[in-house]
């Protein structure tokens, strides 16, 4: 599986960077640098693992699928689950980060460490250049997983995973759990749930960078166009992201496509 994508925050940031560069050292200014802001580092570390997370997650859930009852599948699917919502967070914490870097470095602008932080200011109003759409956005998603998350780090929730026969005749996998208290939502599909999640990212992603566009021209001079954007190749598990995304999620962009061994 091959996908490739024009809204790649790590590649959108590294392409107006070596444009800033270019213009400082043709206006014989002192160079802007290339250095990569340790948020996006951190990001990219976090994409490539919740990627890899996904792919093990799958494999599990197939290995149960195909040959049960295989408890050793189970149990390897259930904790990679916990992972998927553990780095999820992590994930968005880091885009957080490299949100509240930009506008500290050019506005002297002080915004919450955290995603929830600043998406909770989005909620009252309290964020500049039209972020407040940016993150707000998100609320059909990020506030439940904030609340998973939550529940396995501080609160000792287990969720269990259950298969069902839905209506093709195939098992498919569902969550619930043991606590009398639980956000988890009866005979929930399990894939699809996460590749909603998945879908909310590349959304907020999407949305940040088309801000972006007119920011980044107020900053700096440059600005990209959704069209003007350079397509990202991902490959394999790399690609997980995006195609939970598409595939379970329902995210759909005229500048995504995805190929199977050469064939769109």
């Amino acid at each position: 599986m091959l996908i490739t994508h024009t809204n790649c925050l790590s590649a959108y940031l590294s392409d107006s960077q070596w444009v800033i560069d270019a213009i400082a050292r043709a206006a014989r200014r002192p160079s802007a640098g290339l250095g990569i802001p340790q948020p996006l580092q951190s990001l990219t570390r976090h994409e490539y693992n919740l990627c890899l997370m996904l792919g093990f997650f799958d494999d599990c859930l197939k290995r149960f699928e195909a040959k049960r009852p295989d408890f050793g599948a189970y149990s390897e699917a259930m904790a990679f689950l916990d992972v998927i919502y553990i780095l999820s967070r992590l994930l968005l914490d880091s885009a957080a980060g490299v949100v509240r870097h930009y506008y500290k470095c050019n506005d002297n602008c002080e915004l919450p460490k955290s995603f929830n932080g600043i998406f909770t200011k989005s909620a009252k109003g309290q964020l500049p250049d039209n972020l407040n759409a940016v993150f707000s956005g998100c609320k059909t998603w990020f506030p439940d997983l904030k609340a998973r998350r939550d529940d396995i780090v501080h609160h000792y929730e287990t969720y269990f995973i259950g298969f069902e026969q839905n209506s093709r005749g195939k098992m498919t996998p569902i969550q619930f759990s043991s606590r009398s208290k639980t956000r988890a939502i009866p005979n929930e599909e399990l894939r699809a749930y996460i590749g909603g999640v998945m879908a909310g990212y590349q959304r907020f992603i999407d949305a940040l960078l088309n801000n972006w566009d007119t920011t980044f021209k107020r900053w700096y001079g440059i600005g990209q166009t959704p069209n003007s954007r350079r397509f990202t190749i991902l490959e394999g598990r790399s690609a997980n992201i995006l195609w939970w995304a598409y595939q379970y999620g329902g995210y759909r962009h005229d500048n995504l496509v995805i190929e199977f061994a050469g064939h769109p």
